[in-house]
């Protein structure tokens, strides 16, 4: 029975170089400006563990504007366009050797797709400025344009697996938010951990393994939990 590998992106596949604040901030903020002649938008906002819609949602709350589904969309659509400008000066680079450890579990049987928060052409952008645009399976994951809370993301994915007769899913984030999705839909969860504190973090949301980086741990515990 094939299996299928779900990673996050930010944080998990995905990271920047250039500092604070980064790539996927700096169009929202921009998008803000455009639609509103707001300013710092951002700025206090948690974005970490975040999903797309969920966030242009809450930048509207916090500017006293209703944030109704178009006016969601209209955020997310100047979003996506700054997003792809600003790429085009700090690009995203892989988290550890993720090419290599797709390739690994793609020899292993395994399809590996995207659970991201992500809307489906962000995460597009992102990957393709990092090198990775063909890497992974877009057809079998689940995008922040499906749903705004990630169980429901993970849920979309599932719909989609399930419609290809595959019921083994293994969900791999770096956030508690990607770690608790994964287990309100009833799949494995690898946690990536960036340090001690997210580690901690990990654990308490009940991963069910941790590993530091995108490489050969990460493959060996994946293939452990998959059905193949």
């Amino acid at each position: 029975m094939k299996s299928v590998v779900l990673f996050d992106l930010d944080g998990t596949v995905l990271t920047y170089e250039g500092g604070a604040p980064g790539p996927g901030r700096t169009a929202l903020d921009a998008a803000m400006r455009d639609l509103y002649a707001l300013e710092g938008a951002t700025l206090g906002l948690r974005v970490a563990g975040g999903t797309d819609r969920g966030l242009a949602r809450s930048l509207l709350s916090r500017a006293g504007i209703e944030g109704d589904e178009e006016a969601i969309d209209r955020v997310l659509a100047s979003y996506l366009a700054h997003l792809a400008k600003v790429v085009e000066r700090r690009c995203y680079r892989p988290v550890g050797d993720v090419a290599g450890a797709v390739s690994a579990l793609t020899t292993c049987g395994a399809i590996v797709g995207i659970a991201t928060g992500n809307v489906r052409e962000g995460a597009r952008i992102k990957l393709g400025s990092a090198g990775l645009g063909s890497t992974f399976d877009f057809a079998l994951g689940g995008f922040g344009c499906d749903a705004e809370p990630r169980a429901d993301i993970l849920r979309a994915a599932l719909r989609r697996c399930a419609a290809e007769g595959i019921a083994s899913v293994v969900v791999v984030g770096d956030t508690e938010h990607d770690v608790r999705a994964g287990r309100a839909v009833g799949a494995r969860v690898v946690g990536v951990a960036t340090d001690d504190e997210s580690r901690a973090e990990l654990e308490a949301a009940g991963a069910d393994a941790i590993v530091g980086t995108c490489g050969e741990e990460l493959v060996a515990r994946v293939t452990s939990m998959m059905a193949i």
